[in-house]
Formats: structure tokens, C-alpha cells, sequence
């Protein structure tokens, strides 16, 4: 048995329900919020502590204020042997790579085979100091574990990820870091009594000149990346309730409800994206095409077209890493707008380590470019995060819009749980984004290049740190993303089990929508995770989202508050969801969905589909 020290990366975050949005300051107010452990970060001890043998350690690693220091207790109640918090007053301000830098120079003082941690956290909600610390650290990484096990006789790991169409596993040998999802395994629960019995001094606390890291490098003088501005971005609904008569009844008066608010709806359509006179070097913005199959991304399509809409004078080139574009590809990439490529041969499946190379490879022949886009599921924010590292890039993780102000382009990208949204700047250049999938619409108007010519780039040889084993499907081949959806219906727990996810969903099809869950329904497994919406799922924008048997639980709603109308069923009239949609209707799902459809469907086109 080879024996293997375990560390964990935790943050102490706010509790999101009791922040607060000050409107003169136009920042948000953290001081009357309780810090406790990230939830993720949680799962992460937990999935330690099971993974530890006899004469391993549980390290336990934060960085934050030292508020933090009275949440940590609760890793040394479960079991942990070391808990460090990194405290220094010149931390404040630190983006996730410069408080990557402080974890790493924090590692480095013990023992670290396997590095866990959340694949989120719920305030900044980037998912990037994993990657940007197992780039800094040079170690493989796996985003968005569902599993991890460990072989009886040596060190080798297998990981489960999540992926778009299901799950794969590879084989990693340490030293590895893995960030793990809200399915791997359930947090530990402390006692009041266990925490009392925890004395702080247990905990260590290490300020800058203990870990050997200079000021420059960490805090607001050593972060690329700066917050120019915070502004609330709660929606705003006036809600009518439908309590009274039949459910026919009900359901009529919604919908001349819903037809109502759907025709006074004022929504952003793309236009026809300006096209620049001149395609400047320094208006160049390099957008990854592939996933990790190494075959074209279709949700890269909207970040191609995004630029010439929203950044004056900018133009969109693509980064193709793999095998060699197809000629359907390419030609498809050509009629939505794109002149310019850049082709980096590597094997496939694409290692996302030698996809960080790979772009670097496109910066390096165009060290003028002006910004780079990549896709925020696991595969784009690791060769991100990796790049951001190896270059000493600003990275802004979950953009959702960018534009160009006093000359600067500013990403916008939400925080603390869609309470507000942030304009954020690099201070370097390329400025990095990750974007998640369906946040921009694909360019429609075609044909405006006839021809799409690939530069080759020398190719990346795989550096074999992860080896795939087996993968399964879990959404079927041709299913539509839930961002392309302009309906969407979302189940939550009050559908009471399988055969209530059932019902919904011939509701759903009578409607032509997609169909959703919420957490808690994905967690049951009634539903995959990769129909999951709300704060660590999907971030949607449909013209209509009807919501069965969901609570309003904060975390699910901000996956829907770009929704243009928002619709509720549920057979509590208390229910706080009504509250917070639009229209609701009080029913339950059996006696309201089959007449609701009925009055709903001529009010919506029915997509086409191929299924």
C-alpha cells in the first residue's frame, strides 16, 4: 500500500439569504452575513476523511479573514488532523489567481498526493482556483468529480467526472487535484457541542511572511484582474396568484396572464453584428471552438458572434485543438462569421493540459491579441485556468456579457448567488473569460465569409496524465441544450418522485419545452445532472419558464432570473415561489398541468426538432 497525504482547499462564504445590497455604497454588504463553509468545499473534507488510511493526514488549507477561523473548527470536529488558515491583511483583494498563489505557496510546506476541493463557490462563483492552482502546481487535474477510487495496492486513482452527455473515468497517479460536485458524497454534520470543544489555536494561522510570498504577488497589486463595479441584479416581478374556481378556470386566467406579460416583453434580439472596416491585430479576440472529444463546441458559436455585437471594432477568430477540421465544420464556422483560424494538431480525447499549451501556442503568434473566450463546462475551465497560470493572465470566470468602457473591455459576471453582478478588467493582456453555454446567441445571418482558412500551429504532444477507462451516456444523442429552449419547465421536489418527473414531462412535450429539475431532484436522480438549473446547474434565459412543485429556494431561481416569464404551480398558495415568478397558479401537478397545457399551447410556437 503506497500511503498518500490528502489536502483539502475550503473558503468561508457569506450565507447568501442574508446579504444585503447597499444601494448608496453599490456594493454588497457582507458585514451582518455568518460565514460558513462553501457547501461544495464541505464534500470535499468529507470525500477525504472516507478516502484516508491508516497513517495518512487530512491537511485542511483557507484562505480568508480570520472570521474564517471560527467555521474551520468544524473540519477538526470531523476528523481532520491539520487545519491553516492563511490570514494576512495584504490578501485583500486577491482575484482566484492570486489567491491561487498563496495555496500553492501554502501546499508546498506539506505533504499533497491528492488535492480536493469544491468545483464552486457559492459568492464568486468562478470554479477557477482548482485549475489555477494544479497549473501553478504543474499536477493533472479532474473537474467536477461524482467519484473517486482509490486502488487496494497502489496510488493510482480512478475519477468519475460529470460530463455534457454523462460521465467518463480516467486514471490518474498522484500527485492530482480533483474538484468535486454536489453528488460525490454528502457533508459532514457537526454538533454544536463538538465545535465548542475545538479551541481556534488548533488552527493555524500563517500570514505572508511564513509562506515566503512577496505582497506584490498576492492581493489587489498582485491580482490581474480588478473589479471596476458592483450593481444589484435582483429581478424585479409583480406576482398575480390564481387561487380560486377550477382548475380550467386557474388555468385560463393565467394564461391570458401569461399572453399578456409575453407581449409586452422587451427582449434583447440580436442584431446582425457589425462587421469592422479593418480587422485590427489588437481587436482580435480567440475563441476555443473544441471540447475534449476534439470536435466543434456548437455553443462556442454565440461567443464567435458576441464581440462584433457588443465590443466596438472586435472581431472573433477560432481556436481549433485536435484533429484536423472537417470540411462541414469549417464551413459551418465560415457562414457565422468567421475569416480567421488557428489549428493546433494534438491527440483526442484532448488532454486539457495540452490544450493549455495549445492556445498558448495562438497567443504566442498573435501577441497582440485582445481577448480570449472559452466555454465554462469542466474541459474549457481547466485549459483557462491552466492558461491563466502558465501566462500570469487576468481570468474572469461565468462572464455574461462584455463590452468596451473608457476603452477597457469589462466583463460582467454574477455574484453572490445573482444578488448582484460585477464589471470586471485584466490588467493584462490577453484578457480571459470563460462563458457559460446558451449566455449569447449564435450569429444568424450566413454566408457572410465564403471561405474559413486554418493556420496550423505546431502541434501539442499529450502529456498522458490521464488515462480514460470508460464512459457512459446519460442524455440521449440529438437532445436540444436547455439553453436553446425559449420554454423551458423545471421540477422541483413537490412533484413527489419518478412518476411526478413523468407527468411533468409529458406537460413539457405537450408545450414543445425543454424540461429542468432543481437540485434537489437531480440529486434524487429522477432527473440527470445535466438538466440541472440554478446556481451550480444552468443559467438560463428562455422566453417562459413554468416551475412544477419548486420551493423558491434562492439558488435555483438565480438559473432562471433571465427568464422573460416566469410561471409557478404548486398546491401551497403559501408557497414562497409565488413570490418570485411572474404568474401562479395553485393546483396540484395532476390537476393543473393537463388543463394548463391546454390553455398554454396556442400561445406558444412549437420549435422544430429532430428527435
Amino acid at each position: 500500500m503506497v500511503p498518500m497525504d490528502l489536502a483539502v482547499l475550503v473558503k468561508a462564504v457569506p450565507a447568501l439569504d442574508e446579504l444585503r445590497f447597499d444601494a448608496e455604497r453599490k456594493a454588497v454588504d457582507r458585514s451582518s452575513a455568518p460565514l460558513f463553509l462553501n457547501p461544495f468545499d464541505q464534500r470535499a473534507v468529507r470525500v477525504a476523511l472516507d478516502l484516508r488510511r491508516p497513517g495518512e493526514k487530512v491537511w485542511v488549507i483557507s484562505v480568508g479573514p480570520p472570521e474564517a477561523l471560527d467555521p474551520l473548527r468544524d473540519v477538526l470536529a470531523l476528523g481532520v488532523d491539520r487545519a491553516t488558515l492563511v490570514s494576512d491583511p495584504r490578501l485583500a483583494g486577491s482575484d482566484t489567481l492570486a489567491t491561487a498563489r498563496a495555496i500553492v505557496a501554502t501546499l508546498r510546506l506539506g505533504g499533497h498526493e491528492l488535492i480536493l476541493a469544491g468545483a464552486w463557490t457559492t459568492d464568486s462563483e468562478t470554479g477557477q482556483v482548482g485549475p489555477e492552482v494544479a497549473g501553478l502546481l504543474g499536477v493533472p487535474a479532474a473537474l467536477d468529480a461524482r467519484a473517486i477510487d482509490r486502488d487496494a495496492d497502489d496510488a493510482s486513482l480512478a475519477v468519475t467526472v460529470d460530463t455534457e452527455a454523462g460521465w467518463a473515468r480516467y486514471r490518474f497517479n498522484p500527485p492530482v487535484l480533483v474538484t468535486v460536485g454536489e453528488k460525490i458524497a454528502k457533508p459532514g454534520k457537526v454538533r454544536p457541542e463538538e465545535r465548542a470543544r475545538i479551541a481556534n489555536d488548533r488552527i493555524e494561522v500563517r500570514a505572508l511572511d511564513a509562506l515566503g510570498l512577496v505582497p506584490e504577488r498576492v492581493g489587489t497589486a498582485g491580482s490581474p484582474t480588478m473589479v471596476n463595479w458592483v450593481r444589484e441584479d435582483a429581478p424585479r416581478r409583480s406576482p398575480v396568484l390564481f387561487a380560486e374556481g377550477t382548475p380550467a378556470e386557474r388555468a385560463d386566467r393565467a394564461a391570458d396572464e401569461v399572453a399578456r406579460r409575453l407581449a409586452v416583453e422587451i427582449r434583447a434580439i440580436p442584431e446582425r453584428p457589425f462587421r469592422p472596416a479593418a480587422f485590427r491585430d489588437d481587436r482580435e479576440v480567440a475563441v476555443l471552438v473544441t471540447g475534449a472529444d476534439g470536435r466543434l463546441d456548437l455553443s462556442a458559436e454565440g461567443r464567435l458572434a458576441q464581440p462584433a455585437r457588443s465590443m466596438s471594432g472586435h472581431w472573433a477568430s477560432a481556436v481549433w485543438i485536435g484533429d484536423r477540421p472537417g470540411a462541414a465544420e469549417t464551413a459551418r464556422l465560415a457562414h457565422g462569421g468567421v475569416s480567421v483560424g488557428y489549428w493546433v494538431s494534438t491527440a483526442t480525447p484532448v488532454d486539457p493540459r495540452a490544450a493549455a499549451v495549445a492556445f498558448g501556442r495562438v497567443l504566442d503568434r498573435r501577441p497582440t491579441l485582445a481577448a480570449a473566450m472559452f466555454g465554462a463546462e469542466a474541459f474549457g475551465r481547466e485549459v483557462a485556468g491552466r492558461l491563466a497560470a502558465a501566462r500570469e493572465l487576468g481570468l474572469v470566470g461565468d462572464a455574461i456579457d462584455v463590452g468596451i468602457e473608457d476603452g477597457a473591455i469589462v466583463w460582467t459576471k454574477p455574484s453572490f448567488g445573482g444578488r448582484s453582478v460585477a464589471g470586471v478588467v485584466s490588467r493584462t493582456g490577453p484578457s480571459l473569460a470563460t462563458v457559460r453555454p446558451g449566455t449569447w446567441a449564435a450569429e444568424s445571418a450566413h454566408g457572410l465569409h465564403d471561405d474559413l482558412s486554418w493556420t496550423p500551429l505546431p502541434a501539442v504532444v499529450s502529456p498522458g496524465s490521464r488515462r480514460p477507462e470508460a464512459a457512459g451516456v446519460e442524455v440521449a444523442p440529438g437532445t436540444r441544450p436547455l439553453e436553446e429552449e425559449s420554454v423551458v419547465v423545471v421540477a422541483g421536489m413537490g412533484v413527489a418522485g419518478p412518476e411526478g418527473v413523468e407527468t411533468v414531462r409529458a406537460f413539457a412535450q405537450r408545450l414543445g419545452a425543454g424540461l429542468g429539475a432543481t437540485r434537489r431532484v437531480v440529486d434524487a436522480g429522477w432527473v440527470p445532472r445535466q438538466f440541472q438549473v440554478g446556481l451550480t446547474g444552468r443559467m438560463l434565459s428562455p422566453r417562459l419558464a413554468i416551475l412544477v412543485g419548486a420551493s423558491g429556494a434562492t439558488n435555483h431561481l438565480v438559473g432562471l432570473r433571465r427568464a422573460g416569464v416566469l410561471l409557478a404551480v404548486n398546491p401551497d398558495p403559501a408557497a414562497p415561489v409565488f413570490g418570485a415568478v411572474d404568474v401562479g397558479v395553485v393546483g396540484t401537478i395532476d390537476e393543473t398541468l393537463p388543463v394548463l397545457a391546454s390553455s398554454l399551447a396556442p400561445l406558444l410556437p412549437r420549435p422544430h426538432r429532430n428527435e
